[in-house]
């Protein structure tokens, strides 16, 4: 940060967090709650500038399949089991597909 920055370091790192979790309108909107004055072109401004995190690939994956519309079509959902986070949401569940996206990953 620069002396004459309108934030804090604490602020700014507080607020590029807000960014990466919830977005832009989102995000603002709870900052508003939390009476953090920013704008919803701000969060996407920081997070643009930092980045996201640098990704490392997973040791553990899960793979299921779930219903984009019930009984009409369904997809597969790729996780990381230690992260908790969706890594893919692939358009089918044929073995092939997920097969082909595991081939292809380092």
């Amino acid at each position: 940060m620069t002396p004459w920055s309108r934030r804090t370091a604490r602020l700014d790192d507080l607020t590029h967090h807000l960014g990466l979790a919830l977005g832009g309108r989102p995000g603002a909107g709870l900052a508003r709650r939390l009476m953090l004055p920013v704008s919803r072109d701000t969060l996407l401004r920081l997070v643009r500038r930092r980045g996201a995190p640098a990704f490392t690939p997973p040791r553990a994956v899960g793979i299921d399949d779930w219903a984009w519309k019930r009984s009409h079509r369904y997809g597969t959902l790729v996780c990381d089991l230690e992260r908790q986070r969706t890594i893919r949401l692939l358009p089918d569940r044929e073995p092939a597909t997920a097969r082909a996206w595991v081939e292809e990953q380092p």
